[in-house]
């Protein structure tokens, strides 16, 4: 009888195991989930092509990237303030060339939009490293 009493608590300690574990992977913080966003808005910015799309295409796109980083910021808190406040320079540089380019539409002004591009791209990498830490 002692045996059968010894099985039944093992089992039911590796079934409590398996359960505490599987529950783990899925208790995410929320911080994870905006990143996905961020990352996920980014891409859509980078697949706005101007000359079909035009330049309020990228302006209503880059919106989308400025909102989805200001609720990670929310969500971080100060965690990753440095990264989120890098991002945030890099929205504003490319927003001001937006304007430059819709104001002058020219080779260079567009070059301009391209650099800011790249530049708000490596930023949100630089960000998503960081949170990947904590995901």
């Amino acid at each position: 009888m002692r045996r059968h009493h010894t099985w039944t608590t093992t089992i039911a300690l590796l079934g409590a195991m398996v359960v505490a574990l599987a529950s783990c992977g899925q208790d995410k913080p929320a911080v994870c989930a905006q990143a996905d966003e961020l990352k996920a808005s980014v891409q859509h910015l980078r697949d706005v092509t101007v000359s079909e799309n035009g330049i309020d295409a990228l302006t209503s796109a880059l919106r989308q990237v400025k909102t989805e980083l200001e609720q990670l910021g929310t969500e971080a808190k100060s965690e990753f303030q440095p990264e989120i406040d890098g991002g945030k320079a890099s929205v504003d540089q490319l927003s001001s060339s937006l304007s430059a380019a819709k104001a002058d539409p020219s080779a260079t002004s567009l070059r301009s939009v391209g650099t800011a591009l790249k530049s708000l791209d490596a930023a949100v990498r630089t960000l998503q490293d960081a949170v990947a830490g904590t995901c």
